[in-house]
Parts: C-alpha cells; sequence; structure tokens
C-alpha cells in the first residue's frame, strides 16, 4: 500500500509540474522571461501560490522542467529509435534528435532562455536521460572497434555533447538563421572523423 501510494504521489507531483511547465511555455510564446511572474504561472496552471512553492522556489526553476522532460523523451521515445544501424549511424541520428528537440521542441526563445551560465544541469549525472542513451551508444562502439580512443566513452560524450552545445549557442546568438539540424549534422560528422579507426577514415 505504501509503494502505491507514493507511484500516486509521484505520478500527481509529476503531472502539478507539467502543468506549471505547459502555462509557463505558453507564457513564453507570449511574453518577454522578465514580463512573466509566478502569479501568471499559477493562474495559467489553475494552481495555489502554495503548490507553486512546494515545488520550486524562483520562476526560472519552472522552466528547467525542459530537463526532466527532454530526459524522459530520450530514453523512452529516442532510445528504442536508436537500435539498428551502425555505430556512428546511431549517433548521428541521437544528434538529429537532439537538434530537433533544440530548435522545434523547445523552441529558439525557449533554448536561449536555459543557455545561460547559470544553468548548472548541462552538468547532472550522464549516466542517466539524455546523455546517458549517447553513452550507451558509444560504450557499444569502443567495445566493438567502431570508435578508437584513449578517451573513455564518459569523456567522448562529454566532449561532443558540449561541442555541439557551442553550436546550439552561437545558433542562438545568431537568433536561429540557420538550420540548426543540417548544421548539426555536419558538425557532427566532423567530430566523429577523430574517433573512427583508420581504416574507416575518409581518404
Amino acid at each position: 500500500m505504501d509503494i502505491e501510494n507514493k507511484s500516486r504521489r509521484q505520478l500527481q507531483s509529476e503531472q502539478t509540474k507539467d502543468r506549471l511547465f505547459h502555462a509557463a511555455m505558453e507564457l513564453l510564446a507570449e511574453r518577454n522571461f522578465d514580463d512573466i511572474t509566478i502569479r501568471d504561472i499559477v493562474a495559467r496552471a489553475e494552481v495555489s501560490i502554495g503548490t507553486f512553492y512546494n515545488y520550486y522556489s524562483t520562476k526560472m526553476e519552472v522552466f528547467y522542467e525542459a530537463y526532466r522532460i527532454a530526459d524522459h523523451y530520450f530514453a523512452e521515445t529516442v532510445a528504442p529509435l536508436l537500435s539498428q544501424g551502425t555505430v556512428l549511424e546511431r549517433i548521428m541520428s541521437f544528434f538529429d534528435y537532439y537538434a530537433h528537440y533544440s530548435s522545434d521542441l523547445t523552441d529558439l526563445r525557449m533554448t536561449k532562455l536555459l543557455y545561460n551560465p547559470d544553468n548548472t544541469l548541462f552538468c547532472r549525472d550522464p549516466h542517466q536521460g539524455m546523455v546517458g542513451v549517447l553513452l550507451q551508444i558509444i560504450h557499444k562502439g569502443l567495445d566493438e572497434g567502431a570508435l578508437v580512443s584513449g578517451d573513455s566513452a564518459e569523456e567522448i560524450a562529454e566532449y561532443l555533447m558540449v561541442a555541439v552545445r557551442g553550436l546550439v549557442y552561437n545558433w542562438c546568438t545568431r537568433d536561429g538563421s540557420y538550420d540548426l539540424a543540417a548544421s548539426t549534422r555536419r558538425f557532427v560528422h566532423r567530430l566523429l572523423a577523430y574517433y573512427l579507426p583508420a581504416s574507416a577514415k575518409p581518404v
């Protein structure tokens, strides 16, 4: 019974967080971040101020729910789609989804908001969620010899994520003026060339 009650509480908690997050996203589509108040968010989500403060201390924390949602999306939706193909194809596909998530599912305004120097969630546990999906593919690539490097799988995953986040940041500074998905594909293709065995490197 305790497990059932805990599961029910967790589900209710996630549903409330989702309502607050989607309310915040709707407001961000209508106005600037600085013009959105906590009262605006709770009014749109139809919850009380007290409920808000049960979960968050600031309005920015609501927008950081994007990471919980992204981790769930990559673990539950994207990962099963990356089970086929070569290791390189699977890594390329992972970053296709990453670019799509950054440019289409969250959109430019939201991505700009998240890409700030105070965001510590870029450094969350790499073995979970989104980066965990990439890490599994890289481990497999190293085990099979499809990737070669003196670096660990964790180091390769971090290098690729930092590099691609830099590209996304550049896209943000250019106000989304170029195709992020196409640029990410070219960028990652060049980065991965470093980790190919000599027999697989382009001449």
